[in-house]
């Protein structure tokens, strides 16, 4: 055991206590006697050097330690369950974790997924959002990722997926508003909607279009890009859409491309995994499934 690892079962008892604020509940709930759970806090509470529960008065009360330990430790015992309920569901089944952005996930990824779990049952795919462009396979738990970039990453194989396809979309009640057929300096006369995390595209787009344009006090911005895309559905302004993004919108006419510039480049969104495991097997047979779907479409 590891000398700075505490003993589980008083882990354990603490935490059933902690919740109940009650040994008799907590004695009820682990089925073992009140005297045991005394014999268990004191043992961890020796085990640190301090006392968990307030004493002073009749009724039990946790330490200010008392409560950050216990909301840690409901956390972790927690996400334990939850693995087992996994593992348990999974049996055989091998678990394939992708890390992303939400958007990506929502707009482009999870409408393959369907096909791909019908052609593989035994492997299940698990989607982590991220918040921030690239994948730390040193901390965080990923099988694969999928990033934004040129490349290369040093360490990782890296796959690309789409590349950029960039153009204006706008709702139609907004886009009636331009002339036809629509001009730039039209378009950029209304509200633009920025994304924080790739600002630079909306200058990218104008500098590709052959336009100069100033920020304007009636531009909004945006911290995730599905935000982006729900105010230009909801008129708010104009947004500059992935078309692998906003396919749907675009055929069902939520959203119009009112320009027919499309700024279109290598940069793009890319498969990647460490090269050390990129040949195992349920890494590989994704990797060559979503790359052949991709051939197709």
């Amino acid at each position: 055991m590891n000398p700075e690892f505490p003993p589980l079962n008083p882990l354990r008892v603490f935490e059933s206590v902690a919740r109940h604020l009650s040994f008799t509940a907590a004695a009820e709930e682990l089925h073992i006697t009140q005297g045991a759970i005394s014999h268990q806090i004191k043992t961890l509470e020796n085990w640190l050097g301090f006392e968990l529960f307030d004493r002073s008065n009749r009724r039990l009360k946790l330490t200010r330690s008392g409560e950050v330990y216990a909301t840690q430790l409901t956390s972790a015992f927690a996400h334990i369950v939850q693995a087992t309920q996994e593992l348990l569901v999974s049996g055989a089944h091998q678990i394939l974790t992708i890390r992303g952005h939400t958007t990506l996930f929502v707009r482009w990824l999870i409408p393959f997924l369907p096909r791909f779990q019908a052609e593989h049952p035994d492997i299940r795919v698990r989607l982590f959002s991220t918040s921030t462009d690239g994948t730390d396979f040193r901390r965080e738990q990923a099988d694969v990722g999928i990033i934004y970039g040129e490349g290369p990453w040093p360490g990782l194989r890296s796959d690309m997926l789409l590349t950029d396809a960039l153009t204006p979309v706008v709702a139609p009640a907004l886009a009636a508003q331009l002339p036809s057929p629509c001009t730039v300096e039209s378009l950029l006369a209304l509200p633009l909607l920025y994304s924080n995390r790739r600002p630079q595209h909306w200058s990218e787009w104008i500098e590709g279009v052959g336009a100069t344009r100033a920020r304007s006090p009636g531009d909004i911005y945006c911290e995730d890009l599905s935000i982006v895309y729900q105010c230009a559905i909801d008129g708010l302004g104009v947004a500059l859409g992935q078309l692998s993004y906003v396919s749907k919108e675009l055929e069902n006419g939520t959203l119009v491309a009112p320009h027919p510039f499309v700024l279109r480049r290598e940069r793009g969104y890319h498969l990647v995994c460490p090269t050390e495991y990129a040949d195992e097997p349920k890494v590989a047979r994704f990797r060559e499934w979503l790359l052949a779907q991709l051939g197709r479409s």
